[in-house]
Formats: C-alpha cells, sequence, structure tokens
C-alpha cells in the first residue's frame, strides 16, 4: 500500500510542475483577471519528430498539425467525414480531364515570428514574420519527394505528379545542404503568383484533395529549414494554431497559442461566447509525455489530465458489465466516450512464399482455425471481428455480410487442409507436422501472448508455429526482404475511402503497402476501374465486391476492427472523436472554474468502487 501511495504522490507531483509556469491562472482562482484556459492532455507515444515530412507516427503527426497548417483540412463536426478549405479561400478549381488544380492561398497566412527571417525586416524593431507564399507550398510539397530527406511521405506523390520523377532524380545527384534542385521545381507544381498554384496530376484522381489534409503536407518555409538545417524537426516555424513554447523529451511538450493564427472561427463551441471567438480557444497545451498508462490513469483520476485513453488493463475498472461507466466516475461528471477506429488489425500470408502462392485451401484451413473471440478476449474487448478489409463507416462496407472464413470451426479446417495437401496438418515432403513461421513486430507481452494464441489454434489442426518477436526496425527490414511466411500487422487509414484499404491488395502495390504480397488479375482490374472514379453508387457497389472477393480469396486473415475509449472531465468542452482531424486541439476548451470546483470537490476512489 504504501508503494501505491507514493507512486500517485510521484505522479501528482509530476503533473503539477508545469501549473507554476503559467502566467495567468489556469484553475479559475487566482493570478489575474482572466483564467488562462489550458489543456493538460498527455501523448499515447513518443514524439520523435517535428518535420512535417518525417512526422510518420501517430503522436508525432498531432504535434505537426498543432504547430503546421495545410492547405486542406476536415470539416471537425460533419459526418460522413469531409475535407474544407484550410489555408486556401475554397476548394480547387478543376480543369479540363479533372486532373489539374488551381489554388487559391488566403491572404492572412503567416508563419510564426521567428529569427530565421530578421535579414528580410525592414528594420530591427520590424516583428520577425513573413506572409506564406506559393513558394512556401511547392517548397513543401516537393520536399516529400526529395531523395535526400526520405520522408514516409515520399508515396503520396509517386505516380500522381507530373514530372516528379525527374525532381528524385535531381535530389538524388544533389549533396546535402544542395538547394538548387527546389529552383529547378517540378512541372507539376506551377507557381502562377505569391497567392495563386496549380497541381497537375498524371491522372484523374478523385482522391488526391484527400493527401493535402495529411500532416506531412503541412505547409513549412524554406527560410526556417534553410537557415535551421536538420534542427527544424526540433525548432518548428510553421502557421498553425500554436507555437512551440517547450519540449523537453520523455517529459512534456507545451504550446501556446499563435496570436496571428488566421481568421477562423468554431461556430459549434459549447460556450456560445466562444462561438464568435477566433480560434485556437485554448491558450495553451501541456502534452505530458508519459510512457506507462497506469501513471495516465492515475493522473486523470486526480484530475491532473482532461481527457484520457483506456487500455486493456483499466478498461475492466471503468465499465460494469454492460459497459456503462460505474457510478464512481460518473458522480465526477466524468463522460466515457466510444470511438470505432478506421483501422483494420490483420495475419498476413507472404504470397511470395511458394507454401502460400497459389494454395488458397491452405489460407483458408488457417483462417478457420484462427479464434478471432480469443483476440478479442484478449484486448478486453476493444476490437470489432472483422468481415473483410473495409472498416465500419467506409462505403463498401456491409454489416449484414458474413466473412465465410472468418470464425473459428475446426472440422471445416480440417477439410480445407486436406484440400491443401496437408491431411492432418502432416507435410508430405517431411512426414512431420507443418511449420510455419509467424513474425510479430514487438517483443513486449502483450505480443508474447498473441504469439502463444496462434501456436494453440493452430496445434488444434496439427500445423506447427513457430513465432518470431521482432523489435519494429527488425521486422520492418524483413518485411521488405520477404523473409517472413505470416506476419501480424494493422493498417490504419490515411483518408477516409475504402480505395485506401483496397490498394493494400493491388498487385502493383506488392512490396510497398501490398505487405502480402498478394497478386491476382481479376482484383487488379477492378481495383484499376475504381482508381479514377468519383465517389458514387457504382463504385461503392464494386468496394463491396471486390471486398467479398478478397474474403473468398484469404490473402490476410481478417482480425478485427480496433474500438477505443476516450474519458472526458466534465470542464472539457468541443470534445468530438475524429479520426482524422489532426488539428483537433484548436476546438477545444475548457472551464477553468468548472475545474477549479470539480477538483475542490473530490471524493477519494478506491478500487473497490472502480470494479463494482
Amino acid at each position: 500500500m504504501g508503494i501505491a501511495v507514493a507512486f500517485l504522490v510521484g505522479v501528482f507531483v509530476f503533473a503539477r510542475h508545469h501549473d507554476v509556469q503559467t502566467t495567468k491562472s489556469s484553475d479559475g482562482t487566482k493570478g489575474g483577471a482572466a483564467a488562462e484556459k489550458v489543456l493538460y492532455t498527455c501523448a499515447n507515444g513518443i514524439v520523435n519528430t517535428l518535420d512535417p515530412a518525417l512526422a510518420a507516427d501517430l503522436t508525432s503527426s498531432y504535434m505537426v498539425a498543432a504547430l503546421y497548417d495545410t492547405l486542406i483540412e476536415y470539416d471537425y463536426t460533419k459526418r460522413p467525414y469531409q475535407i474544407s478549405p484550410s489555408m486556401i479561400e475554397k476548394l480547387p478549381d478543376v480543369g479540363e480531364g479533372a486532373k489539374d488544380y488551381i489554388f487559391v492561398l488566403r491572404d492572412d497566412l503567416y508563419f510564426i515570428d521567428d529569427p530565421c527571417f530578421a535579414p528580410f525586416a525592414a528594420d530591427a524593431s520590424t516583428i520577425c514574420r513573413r506572409k506564406v507564399t506559393s513558394r512556401d507550398v511547392v517548397f513543401s510539397l516537393l520536399r516529400l519527394a526529395d531523395v535526400r530527406l526520405r520522408s514516409p511521405g515520399n508515396w503520396m506523390w509517386r505516380g500522381k505528379i507530373k514530372g516528379i520523377e525527374k525532381f528524385y532524380e535531381r535530389t538524388s545527384q544533389a549533396s546535402s545542404k544542395d538547394f538548387s534542385p527546389y529552383d529547378s521545381g517540378c512541372e507539376g507544381f506551377e507557381i502562377i503568383d505569391d497567392r495563386t498554384f496549380k497541381i497537375k496530376l498524371e491522372q484523374p484522381d478523385p482522391r488526391f484533395l484527400y493527401l493535402l489534409a495529411i500532416p506531412y503536407a503541412s505547409i513549412v518555409s524554406r527560410t526556417a529549414v534553410e537557415h535551421y538545417g536538420e534542427t527544424i524537426a526540433e525548432r518548428p516555424v510553421g502557421s498553425g494554431a500554436f507555437t512551440l513554447r517547450e519540449w523537453n523529451r520523455d517529459y512534456v511538450l507545451v504550446m501556446d497559442k499563435n496570436p496571428n493564427y488566421r481568421c477562423q472561427f468554431y461556430r459549434h463551441a459549447e460556450n456560445k461566447a466562444e462561438q464568435a471567438k477566433g480560434l485556437p480557444l485554448l491558450d495553451r497545451v501541456v502534452c505530458y509525455l508519459v510512457k506507462q498508462p497506469l501513471s495516465t490513469w492515475l493522473m486523470f483520476l486526480q484530475g491532473e489530465l482532461d481527457m484520457s485513453s483506456l487500455d486493456k488493463e483499466s478498461f475492466d475498472a471503468v465499465v460494469d458489465k454492460d459497459m456503462n461507466l460505474v457510478p464512481s466516475l460518473g458522480m465526477r461528471g466524468i463522460k466515457m466516450v466510444q470511438i470505432p477506429s478506421f483501422e483494420v488489425v490483420y495475419v498476413g500470408f507472404n504470397h511470395n512464399d511458394q507454401l502460400f502462392r497459389g494454395n488458397v485451401e491452405l489460407r483458408r484451413a488457417l483462417s478457420l482455425a484462427y479464434d478471432v473471440k480469443a483476440r478479442i478476449r484478449h484486448v478486453n474487448n476493444l476490437i470489432l471481428p472483422a468481415n473483410g478489409p473495409i472498416p465500419p463507416g467506409a462505403a463498401g462496407y456491409d454489416e449484414k455480410y458474413k466473412n465465410p472464413y472468418g470464425h473459428q470451426d475446426l472440422e471445416k479446417a480440417a477439410a480445407h487442409l486436406a484440400l491443401a495437401g496437408y491431411p492432418n496438418g502432416f507435410d508430405p515432403m517431411t512426414g512431420k507436422p507443418l511449420e510455419i513461421t509467424f513474425d510479430l513486430g514487438y517483443t513486449d507481452p502483450h505480443y508474447r501472448q498473441l504469439a502463444e494464441l496462434m501456436v494453440n489454434d493452430m496445434r488444434k489442426i496439427g500445423v506447427k508455429i513457430k513465432p518470431i518477436l521482432n523489435n519494429k526496425p527488425r521486422f520492418f527490414q524483413k518485411l521488405r526482404e520477404g523473409q517472413v511466411q505470416m506476419f501480424h500487422m494493422s493498417w490504419v487509414g490515411d483518408y477516409p475511402d475504402a480505395e485506401n484499404f483496397l490498394q493494400l491488395f493491388y498487385g502493383a502495390n506488392a512490396g510497398t503497402c501490398n505487405r502480402a504480397n498478394f497478386k491476382d488479375e481479376e482484383y487488379d482490374k477492378l481495383f484499376e476501374s475504381i482508381k479514377s472514379m468519383p465517389d458514387c453508387h457504382e463504385r461503392t457497389a464494386i468496394y463491396a465486391k471486390m471486398a467479398k472477393n478478397l474474403t473468398e480469396k484469404c490473402p490476410w486473415i481478417f482480425e478485427g476492427y480496433p474500438i477505443s475509449y476516450k474519458l472526458t472531465h466534465c470542464w472539457l468542452e468541443n470534445y468530438l472523436p475524429h479520426d482524422f482531424a489532426f488539428n483537433r486541439w484548436k476546438y477545444l476548451s475548457v472551464d477553468p472554474a468548472k475545474r477549479a470546483a470539480t477538483k475542490n470537490g473530490f471524493i477519494p476512489i478506491n478500487m473497490g468502487e472502480l470494479r463494482k
């Protein structure tokens, strides 16, 4: 008990550390005429970089989206998800053939004040900020295609933008500090004037505008990149809703409101007085970089975090048998929000391996031996069984469809195994049980347990599984080099269209996002037919057909669609779950007085109350 109390006190001190550094009151009780609106949150991961072109992980993407801006964003409230203009006056005009887009920038876009702009100031007293221009836009988009930068976002332009291959080539031949390839530009990115530019595609792509809302496509300043070099990853100079105040790695990242952010309002704000207030509504965001979920959970219970994600370990303590929030938390004004993730978890078969190539019966047998329900129990019901590659909420998803190979049926599995040439699991070539490797990308206990589940499932049909737990770099290296047979992965959608998931099986994508190296002529023809189709009933019908085609051919074991849960305190305002609003913090607000009053009335909660 003494250890638990000491740990909780340590967490409390950790969380309170930044309260003393604010210049105005953050609790509404003292410290000035106006209470500062501060959001206290926690990143569920490590911030690896603040350079948009390198922000491959989700945590870094959220930080980048707060500090930088994109040409297009998602409407925060509309469902189904819709894009809307962000840095541009309106959605672009589309030229003949649906391959050319003309954009016009807003006239109120400024990079934050920064010393790198000092040489351009009229005099020493001039504020060091600069307007965002078309040249910044083109420079930023070209950075993704700079071979020297090795941006994980280079897939966004590959094969899409006219002349982009020539830019690739020029950067591959240039030295690390040579920016001349940007001066030569690219045919597909044309600067018309300071506020107008054109993007030219190789082929029509109705989903292209979605790409411009991804944090990779955030707009940076060439002046800042040249001035700071690689340290731009730690010294962001953007035009986003917030500015970086402090980044103490492995501890905290603090951002302040950008006073020069473009004019934007949130007309649905819960506080009516804030409906006419310019974004962002918060004065500051304090994001703790806590690695242990238990620490985050205890900080939230103390009221030191305004919201918290639930992991499987704390889930039982929060909900009752009917999946409702336990009364002791409800009495504190805490709310629980269910968030279906735009993601699919799967076990892939490497179709470059002769064992699986062309042997659909073996893939069906292993799929039927796989106990999806056991995985759901393993993650404490934080996943829904998948009936195919398309997640709920995307056009083409059919909630009534039942995947014939999506549930455990050992009798059928044995029958398909015999048809595959491995009766009772025995390999006729060796006279021994068929042995298959199963690779996972982490080594922690959760993944060890997943490996054990796989071993136990396949043992029931006579197949021997050899699990291999890798660190993440080694895992992806083995995927690239085809050194796996079966592997466990997930795919998170980049944009709200089923095509983003169906591309994972397109033959031309083998070796990249098509990790399973699946190739099927019939499927490829269907995929090519929808690539240039706009959103329509015909396209949705083809999506559904493609999904059913895949469940029959079993390129994967379709495991599940993750669900996440978020807990929020009653003083947090305007929170809405959204899969693609990376810049959501600018819409959020807090009621400092309500926070102070609620926390003062907190009654200690014991674990017995939580588990009732």
